[in-house]
Formats: structure tokens, sequence, C-alpha cells
């Protein structure tokens, strides 16, 4: 499974129309809404915005797809059939079209929505699972070096403990965590 880490983009030009592929990683419905939400007002220009998400929650695997006003099935289901096969989880797709004047046909918009999503098969990377560590503020830089020297990706939220977020691929990275780490 793959998801992305952050999000991403590429573009193509197709009989004149812009097509640009927007990905990124979402854990909930709501999430890519909110980011749905941003795209449409950074694109208020834009013709069509078609898109695809699909996450898991307790177990249980959530899709959706929208072809924004394009022939109902040409954006929104070839964006989510990339979506479903390549493998990605935990992730929003969105294609803004840029109409250039030629009509493409039913079959036409197919080949560009799925081939435009295609683009972004470069920036997809494993499925991480996340680990929350915590440790007391004094050894924060001590664990922050620790997942530094294991090149993980993380994010950090200071209280009155330190706690981070880890992804890794497998938790076995961890067996020689400090002993003055805690993980949840």
């Amino acid at each position: 499974m793959y998801t992305f880490n952050s999000e991403v983009s590429e573009e193509e030009t197709i009989k004149k129309s812009r097509f640009i592929a927007i990905g990124c990683h979402i854990d909930s419905e709501e999430e890519f809404n909110e980011w749905l939400k941003s795209l449409k007002a950074k694109y208020n220009d834009a013709r069509h915005i078609a898109y695809a998400f699909r996450y898991t929650q307790n177990k249980q695997t959530y899709q959706k797809s929208s072809d924004d006003g394009e022939p109902s099935g040409t954006a929104g289901k070839p964006i989510l059939n990339i979506i479903i096969n390549d493998e990605l989880m935990n992730v929003g797709v969105a294609i803004v079209r840029y109409f250039g004047g030629i009509k493409l046909g039913a079959s036409g918009l197919i080949r560009a929505y799925g081939g435009t999503a295609k683009l972004l098969r470069p920036h997809y990377v494993d499925i991480l699972e996340q680990v929350n560590i915590t440790c007391s503020i004094s050894n924060a830089d001590k664990l922050i070096r620790y997942l530094d020297n294991k090149a993980l990706t993380y994010s950090k939220q200071f209280g009155k403990e330190l706690t981070v977020k880890a992804y890794v691929k497998d938790k076995t990275i961890l067996d020689d965590l400090p002993n003055f780490c805690n993980i949840q």
C-alpha cells in the first residue's frame, strides 16, 4: 500500500486543455473536504475539479469520487480506479481542468483524467505506521537525535512532556528505543 507524504502535483496539456493532478495524504472525509475547499479557492477559475479519495478508519475502507460536471463516469471514476489499482490508501487526488476549447468525448475524458492521475506515481511512498512516543522534556534532545539518526519521519509536540508521532514501516526499527521513552 502507498500514500503521499505531502501535497504533490503534476500537470499536462491534452488538446489545449490543461490538467493538473494534485494528491495529498488524508485520514478522514472531513480532512479531504477541507483540502478540496482550499483547492477550489486556489483554482476558482478552473472549469472542473474532479476528484476521488480513499482512506481507512477503524479497519473499514471509505472511498468516493466526483465528476464535478463532466459527463457521468468520465472523471472521478478513472481517478478512483488509479487509486485502487495502484494500491493507494489514505489519499485524496483531484484533477483540475482548464478547458482549452476542444471537446475530448467520453473516452478521451476517461483517458485524460486517468492518465493525469498516473502522473503522480513518482510521488507514492510506502504506507507507514504511526507510533506515538513520549518522553520528559529533559530528554527531548536525546529522543530527537535518536529519531534523526534512524532517518524517521516524525512530528513533535511539546507540552508537559514531548510527544512525537513517528512514522515507521516496521516497528522493529524502534527495538533499541532509549528506555526513557514510552511507546503508545
